[in-house]
């Protein structure tokens, strides 16, 4: 069995990522120290009549491993997710559109400018920003 390490999400556990803050890739990755000390906490706890058998050792890290690329995925998708959104932003650049607020609240008039804020496109009309994904009616 294998002891949890302070500060070190086992494999199989949820990823940090759920949390918000940060990149998936850097709340999963794990440093060399961070290893070792699972290492070391993973040999220290050991039943000495029935030690952990070097192929369920490698499976577990291979399942950190795993997380670690789950996570970097994870990331990669957000960007591209992100990209595709200030694309189809920038193509509104110019025209009459209608949509809602984060709030609710509906706006019409032009686009002006698309922004990044909180990991959304946002489109700049009149002063007030819509997201994307708020846009309800796109005029010429």
């Amino acid at each position: 069995m294998v002891a949890p390490v302070p500060g070190v999400a086992a494999a199989g556990s949820a990823p940090a990522a759920a949390s918000g803050a940060g990149s998936a890739a850097a709340q999963a990755a794990i440093s060399s120290s961070q290893f070792l000390q699972i290492l070391t906490t993973e040999l220290t706890s050991q039943d000495p009549l029935s030690p952990l058998s070097s192929s369920d050792f490698i499976q577990q890290m291979v399942g950190i491993q795993s997380l670690q690329e789950t996570a970097s995925l994870t990331d990669s998708l957000h960007s591209f997710t992100q990209f595709m959104q200030m694309s189809s932003g920038s193509s509104l650049i110019g025209k009459s559109v209608t949509g809602l607020t984060a709030d609710g609240q509906q706006v019409q008039g032009l686009v002006s400018s698309v922004v990044i804020q909180n990991g959304a496109a946002m489109l700049v009309v009149g002063g007030q920003q819509i997201p994307v994904s708020g846009v309800t009616q796109i005029d010429q």
